[in-house]
């Protein structure tokens, strides 16, 4: 009996369905339906043509829900579509299979914040919410969560670097910065990373996008002469001893608007910083507790700075007792005249005058900050005292925060070094 060639196994196991593709035949084929494969093998087909293909995969997914239909396309290749059938195949064995679903970003973003926001601060949920409602939203918000891919959120990052890309500011002009841009990207990832969790989508596409990566760049600060002019300029402003405090204390805006008289001990010459006061939109709140577990600190106060708080208290009271009823007791050392907390922005409006008065550089409040820490550190005090002065988790961190202080301490090292040698 003449025997028949044998037949490649693609071949041998499908017959054709008339539109390119190839569906399993014989025993394991449902009878009556030659177009289909056995139950829960799912299927690939052709949808497009010989010459131009677009094939799909789809297969039904079962759950608690009942049945669902989860389905990709269209591949350019046959053996594209199948490898994405096995894998999905596979999943749905081991229950990581994800049903089909319509959610877009949007919705993705904004659940995972109402999920997170009782356990975050007040100005960290604003800013998670700002950064959803002004740079992601506009861009990728309308995007099917299952469809976004890397390629758009990286396009969505190139339109926040254009000016007017941030829908947060008003400033049409500014794009966003790579700082900014960072802060953005781990909101977004987070929030993937929750939607992986909750079974929304299979993987979190940003974990495929470059990271934005922060430009080191040296920190804004005065020498000690241009900080000495500015403190002779803010002397007979009101809020002077406010001035003076911050830049010999290191303290952060947010914990001088927040500093009570009970925590000013001026017996021990100190400051307790355990509380501090923020800006949540237009709005100033009192947060509880400090920035990190390290920032609630007891801070050495010099005795002209002591003497000076003291002569405010006396201030404060005379203003007290000028406003009468009208007066707010809210326990803060510096406040308006009626007793009402400083507001941050106004706070910062006052020092850039008093900054152009002095004729010294242009520098951000926060800038005696990192003022306080660079004199100090280019005096030899050592980093662990700055470190505990600023409130930063450990004496590594003060000094890769303060990189640019670094060459200067080197070269004295060696010159020391040298005068022990020669000497």
């Amino acid at each position: 009996m003449e025997r028949r060639p044998a037949q490649p196994a693609e071949q041998a196991m499908t017959h054709n369905n008339g539109d390119g593709s190839r569906v399993p035949k014989g025993r394991g084929a449902n009878r009556g339906s030659p177009g289909r494969r056995p139950m829960g093998a799912g299927s690939v087909r052709n949808r497009g043509s010989e010459r131009i293909p677009k094939w799909h995969a789809a297969y039904f997914l079962v759950d608690a829900d009942g049945r669902h239909q989860v389905s990709k396309g269209p591949f350019d290749l046959k053996s594209e579509a199948e490898s994405w059938l096995r894998e999905e195949l596979a999943r749905a064995r081991e229950g990581k299979a994800v049903r089909p679903s319509t959610v877009t970003v949007q919705q993705v973003l904004n659940d995972w914040l109402a999920t997170i926001r009782h356990g975050l601060a007040p100005i960290t949920s604003h800013n998670y919410q700002s950064i959803i409602a002004g740079r992601l939203v506009p861009h990728i918000g309308n995007i099917r969560t299952r469809d976004l891919r890397p390629a758009q959120i990286s396009a969505a990052y190139n339109k926040l670097r254009a000016p007017g890309g941030d829908r947060r500011t008003m400033v049409e002009a500014r794009g966003l910065s790579e700082a900014s841009l960072g802060a953005t990207h781990a909101v977004l990832r987070s929030a993937l990373a929750w939607a992986v969790r909750t079974r929304a989508i299979p993987s979190n596409p940003a974990d495929d996008v470059e990271r934005p990566k922060r430009a080191q760049r040296e920190l804004a600060c005065w020498t000690a002469d241009e900080l000495g002019a500015f403190l002779r300029q803010a002397e007979g402003d009101r809020l002077f001893s406010l001035w003076r405090l911050a830049a010999l204390s290191g303290m952060r805006r947010s914990e001088l608007l927040g500093l009570r008289w009970q925590a000013v001990d001026f017996d021990a010459h100190t400051v307790s910083v355990v509380s501090r006061r923020v800006r949540v939109g237009n709005e100033m709140i009192d947060a509880a507790g400090t920035k990190t577990v390290s920032g609630r600190r007891r801070i050495d106060i010099d005795p002209v700075t002591m003497r000076l708080l003291n002569a405010w208290r006396t201030q404060q009271a005379q203003e007290r007792q000028a406003w009468g009823p009208g007066w707010t007791d809210s326990g803060l050392v510096f406040t308006r005249e009626d007793g009402v907390g400083l507001h941050a922005d106004r706070l910062q409006h006052r020092f850039s005058r008093l900054v152009t008065g002095a004729g010294v550089p242009s520098l951000h409040f926060h800038g005696l900050r990192h003022t306080h820490a660079t004199l100090l550190l280019r005096q030899g005090v050592p980093a662990k005292v700055v470190s505990e002065r600023l409130g930063h988790t450990s004496p590594a961190f003060t000094m890769s925060v303060y990189q640019h202080v670094l060459p200067g301490m080197q070269a004295e090292a060696a010159s020391v070094a040298a005068r022990l040698v020669d000497s």
